[in-house]
């Protein structure tokens, strides 16, 4: 009869879970391309995420999976951050006139093809000729859940754990911004989901030694639409920009099969003194789908794709990232300290393969849509977190504190920054508690307040996409010199379940 009653008692609660992560887990849309803003989890975010070495929730999948070791019996977790996301760009308007070469820009010299900025804002140019019109995103809201559950001391034995999850990257894949904006050349808007449905193992060697291991197989789907110049572009900054001789392209792509994996390992050679490191590997997306084109408005005949020719595939590396981390404990409080690297040098830029072609209509021919690169030149990041958990009423509440610095992965004259993936040098500050509301389940609320710095762009390298001239030369104007503010507040709700 008893085992009746706690049957029944831990079907209801295994339901109450499920409702949860069906209401956090309705499909959201994230991206992690080129930079992430640390990191994921309600926990986590509320101590600064510094967690590789504590890793003791079913979290342990994402940040350090030989802390899946540390449960016994079912652990789930339904964990589900808002992402609250603010950006502006301001563009310059300087008359610049540059050459674009190897990725960098050089002052332009009498002969050379150049590439400017126009003398007007034809996206004002109703009102006002200049200056550019600040545009901001009208989406700013994004959730961002993870569901995770851990089987420890599986089977019987001791040490062994096994888990399953689904993960997502930490970054806000659904801006979007004015069509007829400075930035249009770059972005419009973007509707991207992904995540990693993953699969992970521990063992314990006593507290002496952990091991663990993930194996990750993500998925993507992108929608992003930006406006180009159809035709040969003149050396004419002025009339790059005449609204009327806009196009609009827009990928609708896929990939169904990233693969990718982690390993970790604990060790807590003393009662008081923990270590913890893990490493993330490398994955490569190779998203596949249709373009579609909208042609200019001024265009006295209708220019429109070829029935059967509109495939484009989208290419995108993800890099290596290593963590490390110590952990002071105490019986009633815990600090620990992570560094974490991260090899974005190894994305030089995002691969844009066309296979489309163009008919300019009314007889004029066909033309054969140019693939593209979309220069980024990132730098391998690195970032310190610290932060802590005090016990303040035992076994009933928990609070914790933390914060964070990440170095930039862009330039160091930011010549390739856009409003793709705005994610510069930060700084981040958390905080949160955990209320135990039963021996089988706890409530956790986090909150992060992420810093960016202004970034400036004065030799901005990003052209306006379009046709290139007959030698094979893109000479789109320079689209990303300007003023950027960047904020982002995450608040995260999390429930822990024991069976």
């Amino acid at each position: 009869m008893l085992d009746k009653k706690k049957s029944v008692r831990s079907a209801s609660r295994f339901a109450v879970l499920v409702a949860a992560a069906t209401l956090l887990s309705v499909p959201e849309q994230l991206w992690s391309a080129g930079l992430e803003f640390p990191d994921a989890g309600t926990v986590a975010i509320g101590r600064g995420t510094a967690f590789v070495a504590r890793a003791d929730n079913p979290s342990a999948l994402y940040y350090n999976p030989a802390g899946l070791s540390k449960h016994s019996g079912w652990h789930v977790l339904v964990s589900g951050n808002l992402i609250i996301f603010d950006s502006s760009f301001l563009r310059s308007g300087d008359d610049l006139s540059l050459v674009i070469e190897g990725g960098r820009a050089r002052p332009c010299e009498a002969g050379e093809v150049c590439v400017g900025n126009p003398s007007q804002d034809y996206s004002n140019f109703a009102t006002d000729t200049r200056p550019f019109r600040e545009v901001s995103s009208s989406q700013r809201l994004g959730p961002a859940p993870m569901l995770a559950a851990v089987y420890g001391d599986a089977f019987g034995v001791e040490g062994l754990a096994f888990s399953v999850g689904l993960l997502a990257p930490t970054s806000f894949g659904a801006p979007a911004y004015p069509e007829d904006g400075a930035q249009r050349y770059a972005l419009q808007k973007a509707s991207i989901l992904m995540a990693y449905p993953t699969v992970g193992v521990s063992y314990a060697w006593g507290p002496i030694l952990r091991i663990g291991a993930t194996f990750m197989s993500g998925f993507a789907f992108i929608n992003q639409s930006q406006a180009i110049r159809p035709e040969p572009l003149p050396n004419d900054p002025d009339f790059n920009e005449d609204l009327g001789g806009d196009a609009r392209l827009t990928i609708d792509v896929s990939d169904g099969f990233i693969p990718t994996g982690s390993l970790g390992v604990l060790s807590q050679p003393l009662e008081w003194l923990e270590f913890g490191a893990s490493v993330r590997f490398p994955a490569r997306v190779q998203a596949s789908g249709n373009v579609s084109y909208e042609a200019p408005s001024s265009d006295l005949h209708t220019s429109h794709l070829v029935p059967g020719e509109d495939r484009v595939t989208v290419k995108q590396s993800f890099p290596w990232v290593v963590r490390g981390g110590v952990r002071f404990i105490q019986p009633r409080f815990d600090i620990e300290l992570d560094v974490v690297w991260e090899q974005w040098s190894s994305l030089e830029s995002f691969e844009v393969d066309l296979d489309a072609t163009l008919d300019l209509g009314e007889g004029r021919g066909i033309e054969e849509m140019p693939d593209t690169k979309l220069l980024k030149m990132f730098r391998d990041t690195w970032s310190v977190r610290l932060g802590g958990d005090v016990e303040v009423w035992p076994e009933t509440l928990t609070v914790r504190l933390g914060g964070f610095y990440q170095s930039s992965a862009y330039p160091k004259d930011n010549a390739t920054f856009n409003l793709d993936f705005p994610y510069a040098e930060q700084v981040g500050l958390g905080g949160g508690l955990t209320v135990h509301i039963a021996d089988w389940v706890d409530a956790t609320i986090g909150y992060q307040h992420v810093f960016q710095p202004r970034v400036e762009v004065r030799s901005g390298v990003v052209q306006q996409q379009g046709q290139p001239t007959f030698d094979g030369q893109q000479i789109g104007n320079t689209v990303n010199n300007g003023r950027y503010d960047v904020s982002i507040d995450v608040l995260g709700i999390s429930a822990e379940a024991r069976f």
